[in-house]
């Protein structure tokens, strides 16, 4: 195995398997093995849309199920190296059921095409008491490591994962931001572990060729930080002045509602990730980057003080290639029109926008939300994220990735984009609770702008929040449509 992909590197370039690309590191993997000199790269995704601008660089492509065995057995077809995909995450049954059953059908499938290695990126640690959960990291690993005879494994253990828009710097930036005094509970003095997010690009791509003769477990990460000396890295990174106040308690039922109050997460997410980090307090002492030392000495991560302040560069330019909320593991579903034409409750309307280039109008209602608002009405629409932040979601924190740039995946303040057809149509899914589907859709027809808002309720609660929410659409869906309007004609006029 050693020679083969050794050869594969000097010879003909590997080919390797980029499955989930639309994930948090997925999205950015795949745009540095684009451009790998000794790559020969094969994307298995839901669609070519869901990779955004850089689908058009993909030539080979796979799009499907990849839960589909057929879908699987195509992909791995003639693949020496196969990415385990990366980084997904969500609370809902289906998809732990998924992360249980998952890993053994990826490596059979690997196995049956004869690929080589299978490289996996999973959270350190690795022992500690969620590895009984089969849905756990952990877990998968050990199911991807489980016959090392037949194929070979590159399990990456990472630490929390520094970088523009990651969930780690989310949570450092919002704190710093809201909270010119930092109280610091007992929980932010136990060491977590860090890693910039180009420093795992690094590995997972020197992994490809690497000379192994075994399969390897590898723990990647900076010395153990406490996340209290996290955030005062931050601020001066973000120069900004802040103190920081010792609390003589853990706070650990108070703790996750505040994250939730003050970032992007859910209650759910806040409290999963102050699980982490006091897991990795109580394992930090077990870490260590020896094997990574002795396998890839010419990658050393840089300090938590220059990742941050990359970072926060990175941010300031917006350059956020993506967002953790791309690996909330959604799903772009092929019977979406289906669903859509099934809606229970429809909001239509239309307004001519006469000489207007249809470019200028796309560009306008591609344009809302984030700093920019909603026209007249942003105070609502602010006051309904935290209606659902209340209510167990993720409210509207989250803004935009790029204020001037949408893609499909984008989570967009309190929803997410379903399809972006450039000069034509703009289909957003809500990322809030609603009590069943909700869409919003803008669709240009000749001269003719069509805003529809489409619900499809669950049960008597999801019919009374819709006619709950009737007296707020008669003045909100108006003013957005001519807001929208104006905003191309203002263009145009500039």
């Amino acid at each position: 195995m050693e020679a083969g992909l050794e050869g594969a590197s000097h010879l003909a370039r590997t080919r390797v398997l980029l499955p989930g690309p639309s994930s948090y590191l997925g999205r950015r993997l795949l745009l540095r093995l684009l451009d790998h000199p000794g790559v020969a790269l094969r994307v298995l995704a839901t669609s070519r849309m869901a990779l955004g601008e850089a689908g058009a660089r993909v030539a080979d492509l796979i799009e499907g199920d990849p839960t589909d065995p057929e879908v699987l057995r195509r992909a791995t077809a003639g693949i020496d190296v196969a990415f385990y995909p990366i980084g997904f995450v969500a609370a809902d049954r289906a998809f732990e059921e998924l992360n249980r059953t998952y890993p053994t059908r990826f490596r059979d499938a690997c196995i049956g095409a004869g690929v080589q290695r299978i490289i996996f990126l999973g959270s350190y640690p690795r022992t500690d008491a969620s590895d009984d959960d089969m849905t756990s990291p952990a877990s998968a690993g050990r199911t991807l490591n489980a016959q090392p005879d037949r194929i070979q494994t590159i399990w990456f253990q990472s630490g929390f994962i520094l970088g523009p828009g990651s969930l780690l710097f989310e949570a450092l930036r919002h704190l710093v931001q809201k909270l010119p005094v930092l109280p610091a509970p007992r929980w932010m003095e136990a060491p977590a572990i860090a890693i910039g997010v180009q420093d795992v690009l690094d590995f997972l791509t020197s992994a490809i060729h690497v000379p192994l003769d075994r399969s390897v477990e590898v723990e990647i990460g900076l010395e153990p930080l406490r996340f209290r000396d996290m955030l005062t890295t931050t601020a001066a990174a973000m120069g900004v002045r802040r103190t920081v106040v010792r609390v003589p308690i853990r706070a650990r039922k108070l703790s996750p509602y505040v994250l939730m109050l003050l970032s992007p997460f859910s209650t759910r997410l806040s409290r999963r990730f102050l699980e982490a980090m006091e897991v990795q307090g109580k394992a930090s002492g077990q870490f260590s980057t020896t094997t990574a030392r002795r396998l890839f000495p010419q990658l050393t991560p840089a300090p938590f003080e220059m990742a941050v302040t990359r970072t926060v560069a990175a941010l300031e330019q917006e350059q956020v290639v993506s967002r953790w909320t791309d690996s909330m593991g959604v799903e772009f579903r092929s019977n979406v029109e289906a669903e859509l034409a099934r809606s229970v409750y429809r909001v239509v309307r239309r307004e001519s926008f006469g000489t207007i280039p249809p470019e200028r109008i796309f560009r306008a209602f591609s344009s809302i939300g984030g700093r920019q608002g909603w026209f007249r009405f942003t105070l609502l629409w602010r006051m309904r994220g935290v209606m659902d932040k209340l209510a167990g979601g993720f409210g509207d924190a989250a803004g935009r990735r790029d204020e001037a740039e949408l893609r499909v995946g984008d989570v967009l303040d309190v929803w997410r984009v379903i399809d972006c057809t450039p000069a034509r149509r703009l289909l957003l899914a809500a990322h809030m609770k609603t009590g069943g589907k909700a869409w919003l859709e803008f669709r240009i027809d000749g001269n003719t702008l069509t805003q529809t808002a489409y619900y499809s309720p669950n049960g008597l609660m999801g019919r009374l929040y819709w006619y709950s929410m009737l007296p707020f659409h008669a003045f909100i869906f108006p003013d957005m449509i001519r807001g929208i309007i104006r905003r191309a004609a203002r263009e145009v006029v500039r």
